[in-house]
């Protein structure tokens, strides 16, 4: 379970983030709902929403890991 202050890596299976993904990355904001951020999508119910400070775009829990 990701916490505010770790520090995260994003995994890039589809290449998709590839540009941000070798770098390392600070937590910032977790959204589980969308009160809490504007882009959550309500299918992925209890599944975080990590936003970090720098980074443009917000990321799903299971496309990060700890760095």
């Amino acid at each position: 379970m990701v916490k505010l202050g770790d520090k995260i890596k994003i995994l890039n299976e589809d290449g998709q983030y590839t540009q941000w993904a070798s770098k390392t990355w600070i937590v910032n904001h977790i959204a589980y709902n969308e009160q809490q951020h504007r882009g959550y999508d309500s299918g992925m119910k209890g599944e975080a929403l990590v936003s970090c400070k720098g980074l443009p775009v917000s990321l799903y829990e299971y496309e990060i890991e700890e760095a």
